[in-house]
């Protein structure tokens, strides 16, 4: 058990690390307006794109998070598993897997809008009529990194209070057990009565 817990521990902040470095990866790596160009070949502008991994990185980030994600549902009782009763219930590990859950949706939602804000080519105007190229927003994709690493790092604080709570709970009716068994021979010779004497 304990090695188990190690293991998923190990293998979720690796993922929430890749989340954080492809997060910051595309960011660094997402095409700036100094780096386009505006085309005017025949009646309308085109832009040109110069080529950039940050689309990939960004896609990854997301995997990787929802591979994460998974691995923490399902290495606990599923997706419902704050609301579910347990012994030593912590409020703290329920508040963490509540948040957790929200700041992995935003960080995907970012992730996934940030791609397809990427993928757009196309010319834009102004209200000045004035033709420019799109380029995504400075800090959309290292926004997404550090809200995904918060993420992965809350859902592995749920993770370990649960594995605590389960293994503290485990250990309580083997305990209980051991006392009635001591109190059932403490030396003492149990009295018949014949039923003759009051």
């Amino acid at each position: 058990m304990r090695c188990k817990t190690i293991l998923v521990g190990i293998l979720v902040a690796s993922l929430g690390i890749a989340v954080a470095v492809a997060g910051f990866g595309a960011e660094a790596t997402r095409v700036k307006r100094s780096q386009l160009k505006l085309v005017f070949d025949g009646l309308e502008p085109e832009c040109e794109y110069p080529s950039s991994p940050a689309m990939g990185l960004a896609i990854a980030a997301t995997m990787a998070l929802l591979l994460a994600r998974v691995i923490i549902t399902s290495a606990t009782v599923g997706c419902c598993s704050c609301c579910i009763p347990t012994p030593n219930a912590h409020i703290f590990g329920r508040v963490c897997i509540v948040i957790s859950w929200i700041t992995s949706s935003i960080a995907v939602v970012l992730f996934i809008a940030g791609a397809k804000l990427i993928s757009q080519k196309d010319v834009k105007r102004d209200t000045d009529g004035v033709y420019y190229c799109y380029t995504i927003k400075p800090g959309v994709f290292s926004a997404a990194g550090i809200i995904g690493l918060l993420s992965v790092l809350l859902g592995l604080v749920y993770y370990f209070l649960y594995v605590w709570d389960r293994s503290s709970a485990a250990k309580e009716p083997a305990l209980n057990l051991e006392l009635e068994k001591q109190a059932v021979t403490d030396g003492k010779k149990p009295t018949i009565s014949d039923g003759s004497t009051p």
